[in-house]
Protein backbone atom coordinates (compact mmCIF):
# COMPACT_ATOMS: atom_id res chain seq x y z
CA UNK A 1 0.00 0.00 0.00
CA UNK A 2 2.54 2.47 1.09
CA UNK A 3 4.77 1.66 -1.90
CA UNK A 4 1.21 2.58 -4.36
CA UNK A 5 1.23 5.59 -2.82
CA UNK A 6 5.10 6.51 -3.24
CA UNK A 7 4.74 5.51 -6.87
CA UNK A 8 1.01 7.92 -7.36
CA UNK A 9 3.19 10.37 -5.65
CA UNK A 10 6.14 10.60 -7.92
CA UNK A 11 4.11 10.21 -10.88
CA UNK A 12 2.12 13.15 -9.78
CA UNK A 13 5.73 14.76 -9.54
CA UNK A 14 6.85 13.91 -12.88
CA UNK A 15 3.86 14.89 -14.33
CA UNK A 16 3.66 18.12 -12.99
CA UNK A 17 7.12 18.89 -14.13
CA UNK A 18 6.33 18.21 -17.08
CA UNK A 19 3.73 19.89 -16.64
CA UNK A 20 5.46 23.25 -15.73
CA UNK A 21 8.38 22.42 -18.63
CA UNK A 22 5.39 22.35 -21.15
CA UNK A 23 4.14 25.76 -20.31
CA UNK A 24 7.90 27.16 -20.15
CA UNK A 25 8.60 25.74 -23.28
CA UNK A 26 4.89 27.22 -24.54
CA UNK A 27 6.13 30.57 -23.59
CA UNK A 28 9.20 30.61 -24.75
CA UNK A 29 7.76 29.85 -28.59
CA UNK A 30 5.37 32.53 -27.73
CA UNK A 31 8.32 34.78 -27.09
CA UNK A 32 10.43 34.06 -30.06
CA UNK A 33 6.83 34.17 -32.13
CA UNK A 34 6.50 37.80 -30.94
CA UNK A 35 9.46 38.52 -31.73
CA UNK A 36 9.37 37.00 -35.29
CA UNK A 37 6.42 38.63 -36.07
CA UNK A 38 7.81 41.82 -34.76
CA UNK A 39 10.48 41.76 -36.82
CA UNK A 40 8.67 41.13 -40.22
CA UNK A 41 6.37 44.52 -38.96
CA UNK A 42 9.74 46.26 -38.66
CA UNK A 43 10.58 44.91 -42.22
CA UNK A 44 6.76 46.29 -43.91
CA UNK A 45 7.97 49.70 -42.75
CA UNK A 46 11.72 49.92 -43.53
CA UNK A 47 11.24 51.26 -46.79
CA UNK A 48 8.83 53.92 -45.15
CA UNK A 49 11.03 55.98 -42.91
CA UNK A 50 14.28 57.72 -44.49
CA UNK A 51 17.18 55.67 -43.46
CA UNK A 52 18.97 59.05 -42.81
CA UNK A 53 16.54 59.20 -39.13
CA UNK A 54 16.40 55.59 -38.51
CA UNK A 55 19.06 53.80 -39.95
CA UNK A 56 18.54 50.19 -38.33
CA UNK A 57 15.34 49.67 -40.33
CA UNK A 58 16.61 48.60 -43.61
CA UNK A 59 18.39 46.01 -42.01
CA UNK A 60 15.20 44.36 -41.13
CA UNK A 61 14.07 45.11 -44.97
CA UNK A 62 16.80 42.88 -46.08
CA UNK A 63 15.69 39.84 -43.83
CA UNK A 64 12.14 40.26 -45.06
CA UNK A 65 11.98 36.52 -46.60
CA UNK A 66 13.77 34.87 -43.60
CA UNK A 67 10.92 37.00 -41.33
CA UNK A 68 8.14 35.26 -43.76
CA UNK A 69 9.43 31.95 -43.73
CA UNK A 70 9.58 31.95 -39.91
CA UNK A 71 6.40 33.44 -39.91
CA UNK A 72 4.71 30.47 -42.26
CA UNK A 73 6.51 28.39 -39.93
CA UNK A 74 5.16 29.27 -37.11
CA UNK A 75 1.23 29.45 -38.26
CA UNK A 76 2.08 25.77 -39.43
CA UNK A 77 3.23 24.82 -36.41
CA UNK A 78 0.54 26.24 -33.86
CA UNK A 79 -2.09 25.19 -36.21
CA UNK A 80 -0.67 21.15 -35.63
CA UNK A 81 -0.56 21.85 -31.78
CA UNK A 82 -4.59 23.49 -31.88
CA UNK A 83 -3.46 26.45 -30.37
CA UNK A 84 -5.01 30.43 -31.41
CA UNK A 85 -1.56 31.40 -31.33
CA UNK A 86 -0.97 30.97 -34.93
CA UNK A 87 -3.01 33.95 -35.33
CA UNK A 88 0.18 36.33 -34.23
CA UNK A 89 2.02 35.32 -37.28
CA UNK A 90 -1.13 34.62 -39.84
CA UNK A 91 -2.26 38.60 -38.81
CA UNK A 92 0.68 39.73 -39.58
CA UNK A 93 1.24 38.13 -42.54
CA UNK A 94 -1.90 39.13 -43.91
CA UNK A 95 -0.66 42.66 -43.29
CA UNK A 96 1.56 42.27 -45.74
CA UNK A 97 -0.45 41.58 -48.78
CA UNK A 98 -0.72 44.79 -50.29
CA UNK A 99 3.43 44.16 -50.27
CA UNK A 100 3.75 41.22 -51.65
CA UNK A 101 2.56 42.08 -55.24
CA UNK A 102 5.77 43.81 -55.62
CA UNK A 103 7.76 40.81 -54.96
CA UNK A 104 5.69 37.61 -56.53
CA UNK A 105 3.49 38.18 -59.33
CA UNK A 106 1.61 35.35 -61.06
CA UNK A 107 1.64 35.07 -64.82
CA UNK A 108 -1.23 37.18 -67.19
CA UNK A 109 -1.55 38.57 -70.48
CA UNK A 110 -1.89 42.21 -70.82
CA UNK A 111 -5.31 43.58 -72.47
CA UNK A 112 -4.53 47.68 -72.11
CA UNK A 113 -5.13 48.72 -75.53
CA UNK A 114 -2.62 51.52 -76.80
CA UNK A 115 -0.07 52.91 -79.36
CA UNK A 116 3.25 54.12 -79.71
CA UNK A 117 5.23 50.87 -78.21
CA UNK A 118 8.60 51.92 -76.43
CA UNK A 119 10.67 48.67 -75.83
CA UNK A 120 13.35 49.52 -72.98
CA UNK A 121 16.37 47.59 -71.43
CA UNK A 122 17.86 48.33 -68.21
CA UNK A 123 21.12 46.57 -67.52
CA UNK A 124 24.37 46.99 -65.37
CA UNK A 125 26.77 45.60 -67.74
CA UNK A 126 29.76 45.50 -64.88
CA UNK A 127 32.44 47.10 -66.62
CA UNK A 128 31.90 45.00 -69.39
CA UNK A 129 34.10 43.03 -67.43
CA UNK A 130 37.41 44.80 -68.48
CA UNK A 131 38.77 44.62 -65.29
CA UNK A 132 37.79 41.25 -64.08
CA UNK A 133 38.31 39.20 -67.43
CA UNK A 134 41.27 38.33 -69.44
CA UNK A 135 41.11 39.98 -72.71
CA UNK A 136 39.87 36.55 -74.57
CA UNK A 137 36.88 37.09 -71.96
CA UNK A 138 36.02 40.34 -72.39
CA UNK A 139 31.87 40.32 -73.02
CA UNK A 140 31.64 43.41 -74.54
CA UNK A 141 30.75 41.91 -78.21
CA UNK A 142 28.12 39.23 -76.13
CA UNK A 143 26.28 42.41 -74.53
CA UNK A 144 26.44 44.34 -77.93
CA UNK A 145 25.03 41.59 -79.92
CA UNK A 146 22.07 40.72 -77.28
CA UNK A 147 21.15 44.27 -77.45
CA UNK A 148 21.15 44.37 -80.99
CA UNK A 149 18.62 41.12 -80.75
CA UNK A 150 16.52 43.05 -78.44
CA UNK A 151 15.69 45.27 -81.16
CA UNK A 152 15.31 47.87 -78.25
CA UNK A 153 13.84 51.73 -78.60
CA UNK A 154 16.25 52.38 -75.62
CA UNK A 155 18.95 50.96 -73.62
CA UNK A 156 20.18 52.16 -69.73
CA UNK A 157 24.01 50.91 -68.84
CA UNK A 158 24.94 51.63 -65.80
CA UNK A 159 28.79 50.72 -64.79
CA UNK A 160 29.80 51.70 -68.13
CA UNK A 161 33.62 51.60 -69.01
CA UNK A 162 35.65 52.40 -72.08
CA UNK A 163 39.47 52.45 -72.53
CA UNK A 164 40.60 56.08 -74.59
CA UNK A 165 42.48 53.64 -76.74
CA UNK A 166 42.50 49.81 -77.90
CA UNK A 167 40.24 47.67 -79.09
CA UNK A 168 37.33 48.35 -76.35
CA UNK A 169 37.13 52.76 -76.63
CA UNK A 170 33.83 54.43 -77.05
CA UNK A 171 33.84 54.67 -80.64
CA UNK A 172 33.90 50.86 -80.99
CA UNK A 173 31.03 50.68 -79.08
CA UNK A 174 28.81 53.25 -80.49
CA UNK A 175 30.24 51.45 -84.31
CA UNK A 176 28.56 48.12 -82.36
CA UNK A 177 25.23 49.46 -81.32
CA UNK A 178 23.86 51.03 -84.78
CA UNK A 179 20.58 50.28 -83.85
CA UNK A 180 20.97 52.68 -81.22
CA UNK A 181 22.91 55.54 -82.88
CA UNK A 182 21.54 58.27 -80.78
CA UNK A 183 23.47 58.08 -77.14
CA UNK A 184 24.38 60.52 -73.90
CA UNK A 185 27.20 58.98 -71.92
CA UNK A 186 28.41 60.79 -68.85
CA UNK A 187 31.50 59.40 -67.35
CA UNK A 188 31.77 60.31 -63.22
CA UNK A 189 35.24 59.03 -63.40
CA UNK A 190 38.03 59.36 -65.56
CA UNK A 191 41.53 57.83 -64.52
CA UNK A 192 44.62 57.92 -67.10
CA UNK A 193 42.99 56.07 -69.92
CA UNK A 194 39.77 54.41 -68.36
CA UNK A 195 36.52 55.96 -68.39
CA UNK A 196 33.90 54.51 -65.87
CA UNK A 197 30.54 55.85 -65.82
CA UNK A 198 26.87 55.66 -67.11
CA UNK A 199 25.03 55.31 -70.36
CA UNK A 200 21.87 56.02 -72.53
CA UNK A 201 21.60 55.12 -76.15
CA UNK A 202 18.34 55.28 -78.74
CA UNK A 203 16.95 54.65 -82.01
CA UNK A 204 14.86 58.31 -81.40
CA UNK A 205 16.14 61.19 -81.54
CA UNK A 206 17.55 63.00 -78.08
CA UNK A 207 16.51 66.29 -78.07
CA UNK A 208 18.44 67.18 -74.49
CA UNK A 209 20.50 65.92 -72.00
CA UNK A 210 21.96 66.33 -68.43
CA UNK A 211 23.37 64.72 -65.39
CA UNK A 212 22.38 64.74 -61.49
CA UNK A 213 25.32 65.51 -59.38
CA UNK A 214 25.71 62.33 -56.36
CA UNK A 215 28.19 63.89 -53.93
CA UNK A 216 31.03 61.69 -52.57
CA UNK A 217 30.48 58.59 -54.77
CA UNK A 218 31.08 57.15 -58.35
CA UNK A 219 27.64 56.61 -58.46
CA UNK A 220 25.35 58.65 -60.73
CA UNK A 221 21.95 59.54 -62.62
CA UNK A 222 21.31 61.02 -66.13
CA UNK A 223 18.51 61.79 -67.85
CA UNK A 224 17.56 62.09 -71.57
CA UNK A 225 14.57 63.83 -73.53
CA UNK A 226 13.68 60.81 -75.97
CA UNK A 227 11.75 62.16 -79.25
CA UNK A 228 9.27 59.59 -80.36
CA UNK A 229 7.09 61.54 -83.06
CA UNK A 230 5.56 64.46 -81.71
CA UNK A 231 5.64 63.12 -78.27
CA UNK A 232 8.77 63.77 -75.91
CA UNK A 233 9.43 61.48 -72.92
CA UNK A 234 12.13 61.95 -70.21
CA UNK A 235 14.26 58.84 -69.45
CA UNK A 236 16.25 58.45 -66.40
CA UNK A 237 18.94 56.19 -66.26
CA UNK A 238 20.04 55.85 -62.56
CA UNK A 239 23.18 54.21 -60.65
CA UNK A 240 22.02 54.43 -56.42
CA UNK A 241 24.70 53.43 -54.49
CA UNK A 242 26.43 50.83 -54.24
CA UNK A 243 27.07 49.00 -50.92
CA UNK A 244 31.11 47.99 -52.36
CA UNK A 245 31.39 44.60 -51.04
CA UNK A 246 34.42 42.37 -51.61
CA UNK A 247 34.71 38.93 -52.54
CA UNK A 248 34.78 37.74 -49.16
CA UNK A 249 32.06 39.82 -47.82
CA UNK A 250 29.37 38.42 -50.28
CA UNK A 251 30.72 34.68 -48.97
CA UNK A 252 29.89 35.72 -45.28
CA UNK A 253 26.25 37.55 -46.77
CA UNK A 254 25.61 33.90 -48.33
CA UNK A 255 26.63 31.75 -45.22
CA UNK A 256 29.83 30.22 -46.83
CA UNK A 257 32.27 32.35 -44.38
CA UNK A 258 29.98 32.82 -41.51
CA UNK A 259 32.22 30.45 -39.39
CA UNK A 260 35.26 32.33 -39.91
CA UNK A 261 33.97 36.12 -39.82
CA UNK A 262 35.41 38.12 -36.65
CA UNK A 263 33.15 40.60 -34.28
CA UNK A 264 35.41 43.24 -36.17
CA UNK A 265 34.67 42.13 -39.96
CA UNK A 266 30.99 41.67 -39.20
CA UNK A 267 31.05 45.76 -37.97
CA UNK A 268 32.94 46.56 -40.54
CA UNK A 269 30.38 44.98 -43.04
CA UNK A 270 27.23 46.73 -41.10
CA UNK A 271 28.76 49.57 -41.39
CA UNK A 272 29.15 49.30 -45.24
CA UNK A 273 25.75 48.52 -45.68
CA UNK A 274 24.72 51.56 -43.56
CA UNK A 275 26.58 54.19 -44.97
CA UNK A 276 24.92 52.74 -48.08
CA UNK A 277 21.60 52.99 -47.34
CA UNK A 278 22.01 57.25 -45.99
CA UNK A 279 23.61 57.63 -49.62
CA UNK A 280 21.22 55.94 -51.26
CA UNK A 281 18.33 57.86 -49.40
CA UNK A 282 20.09 61.25 -50.59
CA UNK A 283 20.45 60.43 -53.93
CA UNK A 284 16.96 59.12 -54.36
CA UNK A 285 15.43 62.28 -52.88
CA UNK A 286 17.85 64.50 -55.31
CA UNK A 287 16.40 62.25 -58.24
CA UNK A 288 12.81 62.50 -57.46
CA UNK A 289 13.06 66.59 -57.18
CA UNK A 290 14.35 66.39 -60.37
CA UNK A 291 11.70 64.49 -61.48
CA UNK A 292 8.93 66.57 -60.07
CA UNK A 293 10.14 69.30 -62.87
CA UNK A 294 9.92 67.21 -65.60
CA UNK A 295 6.95 68.55 -67.86
CA UNK A 296 7.72 65.42 -69.54
CA UNK A 297 6.16 61.66 -68.94
CA UNK A 298 9.31 60.42 -67.19
CA UNK A 299 10.84 56.73 -67.23
CA UNK A 300 13.26 55.29 -64.67
CA UNK A 301 15.64 52.51 -65.45
CA UNK A 302 18.12 51.50 -63.38
CA UNK A 303 20.05 49.37 -60.82
CA UNK A 304 18.70 51.17 -57.55
CA UNK A 305 20.93 48.53 -55.45
CA UNK A 306 18.05 48.08 -53.02
CA UNK A 307 14.75 46.07 -52.54
CA UNK A 308 10.88 46.68 -53.17
CA UNK A 309 10.86 46.92 -49.41
CA UNK A 310 13.12 50.20 -49.29
CA UNK A 311 13.16 53.81 -49.20
CA UNK A 312 14.87 54.41 -52.11
CA UNK A 313 12.01 52.04 -54.18
CA UNK A 314 8.92 53.21 -52.22
CA UNK A 315 10.06 56.97 -52.36
CA UNK A 316 10.42 57.16 -56.13
CA UNK A 317 7.07 54.81 -56.80
CA UNK A 318 5.48 57.60 -54.77
CA UNK A 319 6.17 60.59 -57.32
CA UNK A 320 3.49 58.93 -58.63
CA UNK A 321 5.33 55.89 -60.95
CA UNK A 322 4.01 52.22 -62.00
CA UNK A 323 6.20 49.08 -61.99
CA UNK A 324 6.43 47.15 -64.79
CA UNK A 325 7.01 44.10 -62.45
CA UNK A 326 3.92 44.88 -61.10
CA UNK A 327 1.70 45.76 -64.26
CA UNK A 328 3.49 42.21 -66.77
CA UNK A 329 6.08 40.81 -64.29
CA UNK A 330 5.82 37.21 -63.33
CA UNK A 331 7.14 34.40 -60.27
CA UNK A 332 9.79 35.55 -58.19
CA UNK A 333 12.11 38.06 -60.29
CA UNK A 334 15.98 38.15 -59.43
CA UNK A 335 17.75 40.50 -61.01
CA UNK A 336 21.08 40.01 -59.17
CA UNK A 337 23.42 37.32 -59.52
CA UNK A 338 23.91 36.07 -56.15
CA UNK A 339 21.94 34.19 -52.97
CA UNK A 340 21.80 38.18 -51.25
CA UNK A 341 20.07 39.92 -51.88
CA UNK A 342 17.36 37.64 -53.29
CA UNK A 343 15.26 39.73 -55.43
CA UNK A 344 14.66 42.60 -57.78
CA UNK A 345 17.30 45.29 -57.03
CA UNK A 346 17.25 47.14 -60.94
CA UNK A 347 13.68 48.20 -62.09
CA UNK A 348 12.25 50.20 -64.76
CA UNK A 349 9.61 52.27 -63.67
CA UNK A 350 7.15 54.99 -65.24
CA UNK A 351 4.64 57.76 -65.30
CA UNK A 352 0.52 56.22 -65.27
CA UNK A 353 0.01 57.02 -68.92
CA UNK A 354 2.22 54.24 -69.92
CA UNK A 355 1.81 50.59 -69.25
CA UNK A 356 3.72 47.58 -69.34
CA UNK A 357 2.98 44.46 -71.83
CA UNK A 358 6.32 42.56 -71.08
CA UNK A 359 8.08 42.45 -68.32
CA UNK A 360 11.61 39.93 -68.33
CA UNK A 361 14.69 39.22 -66.45
CA UNK A 362 16.78 37.33 -69.74
CA UNK A 363 18.94 34.49 -67.75
CA UNK A 364 22.16 35.91 -69.09
CA UNK A 365 25.31 35.95 -66.70
CA UNK A 366 27.47 38.52 -69.18
CA UNK A 367 27.43 40.52 -65.66
CA UNK A 368 26.96 40.21 -61.88
CA UNK A 369 23.41 41.49 -62.91
CA UNK A 370 20.55 39.83 -65.55
CA UNK A 371 19.45 42.66 -68.09
CA UNK A 372 16.03 43.37 -67.68
CA UNK A 373 13.81 44.47 -70.30
CA UNK A 374 10.57 45.90 -70.46
CA UNK A 375 7.98 46.96 -73.42
CA UNK A 376 5.76 50.11 -72.66
CA UNK A 377 2.70 51.11 -74.49
CA UNK A 378 0.93 54.70 -74.01
CA UNK A 379 -2.34 54.09 -73.15
CA UNK A 380 -3.72 57.84 -73.56
CA UNK A 381 -5.26 56.76 -77.37
CA UNK A 382 -6.07 59.79 -79.10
Amino acid sequence: MALAKKKKIFCSNRNGRQIILKKFLNTVLLLINAIVAGGLALSYISGSVNPQKVWILPFFGLAFFAFVVLNVAFVVFWLLRHRWYFLISAVMLACGCGLFKTIIRPSRSASIQGEKKLRLLSYNVNLFGLKYRPSSQIIFNEVADYIAHEELDVACLQEFFVFDEGRYNEAAINKALTNLPNRYIHYNVVKGNQKFGIATYSKHPIVSQGYITFANTTNAAIFTDIAQGSDTVRVYNVHLQSVRFGDYEKELLQGAASQNASPKFLRRASFKLKDAFIKRAKQVDAVVEHIKQSRYPVIVCGDFNDTPLSYSYRTMRQIPLNDGFTDAGRGIMSTYISAIPSFRIDYILYSPKFYATAYYCPNLKYSDHYPLVCRLINREVP
